[in-house]
């Protein structure tokens, strides 16, 4: 009767741990002794940039050959156009015929083409699009399902260029990585939580794209872990590796505990190329009054047997 009341109210704490619902334990810890790489605690999930203009537009930036303008002249609309920049960094239009604005911004476009119709319009009123930056396209690789160059159209987001690109393939990592040129030319990189972003929908980390921008989303790989001994499903359990999995994770993933299982639980690690054992009480792991143990590729468990 003991041992069916402890089995009921262990699949209990295993089930809310398994739904992030288990009650307050000490940190996760790792076997001492052991190399911690890879298990730091994730980000809560903010942006973060070198720069302070990481959410800025790209709708400033130089044009260049292959880029496709939209020019706007709103008081003579038969004046309306649009044209791709020519290799010699040219467009054409009517009444001026050809402008040279390959390295010059929208803004500076616009003032270069309203100082060349002044000569027919008085105070001309011009606006320039971008609608594809064909010269500086935006990249997007990694776990999505259609990696590569992708064009502009208008101003995109990063929600935008993921849909472009097929959406995220199976196997996508917990952060991806927004890579641009800063104004001091250097590379800098802002990080984004893709669950936020794609499930939970913050716009704050839709971050609209600019022209040259990468967008790498890093394939998470799979790790697995073996149970062995008294559990309900003996066998080997995946997890992403950014899961950061723990015995008590991997336990209720086995199925919990069988009635013959004893308190004891012994890990199995090969570090350095050596075999190295450990042992834990999992009973008090699940109470808190052990920090739950952060586990490894490869890592063995093995659940003993109670013989009383």
């Amino acid at each position: 009767m003991k041992r069916a009341l402890l089995i009921a109210v262990t699949t209990g704490v295993l089930a809310a741990a398994a739904f992030g619902q288990r009650p307050p334990v000490p940190q996760p810890q790792v076997p001492p002794g052991l190399p911690t790489g890879g298990y730091a605690a994730p980000s809560a999930g903010n942006v973060a940039a070198s720069g302070n203009d990481a959410a800025a537009s790209g709708s400033d930036a130089p044009v260049g050959s292959r880029d496709q303008l939209e020019i706007k002249v709103f008081q003579d609309p038969n004046l309306n156009t649009k044209a791709t920049v020519t290799d010699d960094g040219k467009i054409t239009m009517p009444l001026i015929n050809k402008v040279a604005v390959s390295g010059l911004t929208p803004t500076e476009i616009e003032q270069r083409i309203k100082t060349l119709l002044e000569k027919f319009i008085n105070n001309p009123d011009v606006s320039v699009t971008v609608l594809e930056a064909g010269s500086k396209p935006i990249s997007v690789i990694g776990a999505v399902m259609r990696p590569g160059r992708i064009g502009i159209t208008g101003n995109i987001s990063l929600i935008q260029a993921i849909t472009q690109a097929g959406g995220l393939a199976s196997g996508y990592g917990r952060t991806l990585y927004v890579l641009r040129t800063a104004s001091n030319g250097l590379t800098e990189q802002i990080s984004v939580d893709v669950d936020d972003l794609m499930v939970n929908g913050n716009p704050d980390l839709n971050l609209p794209l600019r022209p040259n921008d990468v967008i790498n989303v890093p394939v998470d790989s799979s790790i697995s872990i073996y149970v062995l001994g008294e559990v309900m499903h003996p066998g080997a359990v995946q997890f992403r590796r950014s899961q950061t999995p723990t015995l008590l994770q991997v336990l209720s993933s086995a199925g919990g505990p069988t009635d013959r299982a004893s308190k004891g639980v012994v890990l199995k690690r090969v570090v350095a190329g050596t075999e190295k054992t450990f042992h834990y009480d999992f009973r008090k792991i699940i109470d808190g009054r052990q920090a739950d143990v952060v586990l490894m590729d490869g890592d063995r468990l093995i659940f003993q047997e109670s013989f009383f």
